[in-house]
């Protein structure tokens, strides 16, 4: 097995760490900033959508934001736990069979390679956890101008916990079902009048509802601010997360040709069933991310921001594929077959046993002034991104008798209604293949929000990227190539523009339009050994162009209640499809979804806080050389959720809610369909000054539901979490 190189960048960190107060500028001092976070489930601003400090009612997109707020009282602990807030999202398990590698898709658009972290891309291939994750903004729709390439129905964006000068000390134990034990710590003190500390860790060991072996996690993340509402303010930030978990391809559904409809129908086994080899199957995981951010005013108008990121992440995994079911009596499948009968193939190969090492440094520098030109005042950002991500990964021959020719696949069957996770491999793994992708990205940016009267605002924007991929696959051995190298390189001018009325402050209205661009060598983690799409053929291709049109509200109702509104229509205009006839890939498809979406958050009154979201999606495959008119996989016609906390008196509060998915397509042939579920959770709670204790319950009707599939493929899907429970005790040292 290849082994990794471990690097001293933890030292290095910390030396910059102490360092840092040392290289501080001097510059005049004013009141320091002091941000306080309330316990509301609405949000006011973001900066996800512009850079800036912005109002969300000036903001001419839909963003579903979900706070620290709504995440602790879920007790919610990874990334796509916070995502059941945000409708319009479905899930699959990409090659691998991580939940790292699991594939969001938004408006029936995958999201490869469009998660961020703080405004920065997050390439990573790792589990993202919570622990020091403030909130979770969900974007929707194209945002080339702010974040470049991709997104197709949009992108996420992690805010993470950093020092302020609000002292505070807690640590949170967790214990729940199947064995959850997690611990975390949150210290955050000033080291001076205007400088802060802070670092939160995570310790877990827990249990899984889908696999039995365990997964543990460590994790830190250390960061310190300098000249906090000073001039010239210094971030320094280091996330640190490992992880060994395991992988997991989900459950064989029943073939077409046994349950006779044409489609195939969902297994007839409980959401515990685990098809892979608690022997063989894991998926360890490293990951390193260092941020250096420099935010300098000039003076009351002018403002520089300088963002540097370097991310380091490692994954070694090896996966088990159940796809196809065989009659154990070796007669053909057919409806009179008995479920009984039927046996899982578990192929253990080295198509799915890989070590990856991926790398990332982007630089982003923002220049901000606020002016005013004829009576309309203006917030310009022009800004300047370069980028390098590199890819690589290693993958393997598994062979279960080398003393014979060819290579033997380790493999055994197992009975579909009760299959046996313990079963002993034995095979050899010899390094086979080296695939090796290269990113660079130089973009240049311009942003005008524009208030043009007391009525009327906009929003305008250009960005010109080029992007230079390549990408080539070698024999591990002899670095003899096998495929490649290819590459090319795009240069795409994407933007945005929007028009937003506000009669008064209770209502604004919004119209906007945006486009973004997915080119052929565009890195995607997900993307199974290849790395990116890049071939002979499509290193000759164009990149494919995504364009949305928008039309939003967002109401004051009540005092402390907020509701926002988008009618939108989200389309890729030239999908890469085969020629019908020389089956050669070309720009001519064409798919496009479009829906409104609902938004509901804040206080109904003092003591009864509510966030609520509702998606209602119509999707079709517009011009495709198969499956033309169908409707894309992953695209429900109605799915949401909602949530609400009531805080009853004497510490004690009470809350829950529902989430609702009308059932989707697993394949753009639909010949597979997810089918519809309510899953009920509550929490109760018991909250003082100095301490916590929450109770979480999730799936109440313990309702068997499943939340994806995989690959466009109809073969397997992803069950939801069964009837669960946890206690969280939170003690407040401060």
């Amino acid at each position: 097995m290849h082994q990794f190189k471990r690097r001293p960048l933890a030292a290095a960190i910390l030396t910059l760490f102490s360092s840092a107060a040392a290289a501080q500028a001097q510059s005049e001092q004013t009141l320091p900033e002091v941000k306080v976070q309330g316990d509301s489930f609405r949000t006011e601003t973001t900066t996800s959508a512009t850079r800036t400090d912005t109002p969300l009612r000036d903001v001419p997109q839909f963003i579903n934001s979900i706070p620290q707020s709504v995440i602790r009282s879920q007790n919610a602990t990874t990334l796509t736990d916070a995502l059941r807030n945000a409708p319009g999202i479905s899930y699959a398990a990409a090659e691998g069979g991580t939940q790292a590698n699991q594939v969001f898709y938004l408006r029936g658009f995958p999201l490869n390679q469009d998660i961020y972290l703080d405004g920065v891309r997050d390439l990573g291939e790792y589990n993202r956890d919570l622990f020091a994750t403030e909130s979770v903004e969900v974007v929707k729709g194209p945002s080339a101008l702010i974040f470049g390439r991709g997104g197709s129905g949009g992108l996420i964006n992690q805010s993470s916990k950093i020092a302020n000068l609000l002292p505070h000390t807690e640590a949170a134990m967790t214990l729940g079902s199947f064995n959850q034990r997690r611990l975390t710590a949150d210290s955050n003190f000033s080291t001076g009048e205007s400088d802060a500390f802070r670092i939160v860790a995570l310790v877990e060991d827990s249990g899984s509802y889908r696999y039995p072996q365990g997964v543990q996690k460590q994790g830190v993340a250390p960061s310190m601010r300098f000249g906090i509402g000073s001039g010239t303010e210094i971030l320094l930030s280091y996330y640190y997360l490992k992880e060994n978990s395991v992988t997991d391809y989900g459950q064989p559904t029943i073939p077409a040709a046994v349950t006779g409809t044409g489609k195939a129908g969902m297994p007839a086994v409980s959401a515990r069933a685990y098809y892979g080899f608690s022997n063989n199957d894991y998926a360890n995981y490293e990951t390193n991310i260092f941020t250096a951010r420099i935010d300098h005013r000039f003076n009351d108008t002018v403002s520089l921001r300088n963002t540097f990121r370097a991310t380091d992440a490692k994954r070694q995994s090896e996966s088990t594929i159940s796809q196809t079911l065989v009659d154990s009596t070796g007669a053909a499948l057919s409806p009179a077959t008995p479920l009984s009968n039927l046996l899982a193939v578990r192929n253990h190969d080295g198509n799915r046993t890989r070590d990856n090492d991926d790398t990332a440094i982007i630089n982003q520098t923002d220049l901000t002034w606020k002016l005013s030109v004829a009576g309309m005042q203006h917030t310009v950002l022009t800004g300047l991104e370069l980028s390098r991500e590199k890819l690589n990964r290693w993958n393997y021959t598994l062979d279960a008798n080398p003393a014979l020719a060819g290579v033997q696949t380790p493999t055994s069957n197992t009975p579909y209604l009760n299959p046996d996770p313990n079963t002993q491999l034995s095979y050899s793994k010899t390094p086979n293949l080296r695939s090796n992708a290269n990113g660079d990205t130089v973009a240049l940016y311009a942003q005008d929000q524009m208030e043009l009267n007391k009525y009327w605002k906009a929003l305008f924007g250009l960005r010109w990227e080029q992007f230079k991929a390549l990408a080539q696959t070698m024999n591990y051995v002899t670095a003899a190539l096998t495929a490649g190298p290819f590459q090319r390189t795009d240069r795409m001018l994407s933007g945005r523009a929007g028009l937003i009325w506000q009669p008064d402050d209770a209502q604004s209205y919004y119209v906007s339009y945006a486009n973004s661009y997915n080119p052929s060598g565009e890195l995607g983690v997900y993307a199974g050994t290849a790395q990116t799409s890049l071939t002979a053929v499509t290193q000759n291709l164009p990149p494919e162009e995504n364009r949305n049109y928008e039309l939003g509200a967002q109401w004051n109702v009540l005092q402390g209640l907020q509701l926002r509104s988008a009618l939108f229509r989200t389309e890729k205009i030239n999908q890469r499809i085969a020629n019908s006839i020389t089956n050669i890939l070309e720009l001519a498809g064409k798919r496009r979804v479009e829906g409104v979406e609902f938004e509901l958050s804040g206080s109904i009154t003092p003591n009864w806080d509510v966030y609520g979201a509702l998606a209602l999606e119509d999707g079709k495959i517009v011009k495709a050389t198969v499956n033309q008119g169908n409707t894309p996989l992953g695209v429900p016609d109605v799915a949401g959720s909602i949530w609400t906390v009531y805080r009853l008196g004497a510490g004690w509060e009470a809350g829950g809610g529902l989430r609702y998915n009308s059932g989707f397509n697993l394949t753009d042939a639909n010949n597979g369909s997810v089918p519809a579920y309510t899953v009920v959770d509550a929490t109760l709670a018991y909250v003082q000054r100095k301490y916590e204790v929450r109770l979480n319950a999730y799936n109440l009707t313990d309702k068997l539901y499943y939340v994806g599939g995989y690959q466009n493929a109809p073969n397997r899907v992803l069950p939801g979490q069964p009837r669960s429970a946890s206690v969280t005790l939170r003690y407040n040292f401060d």
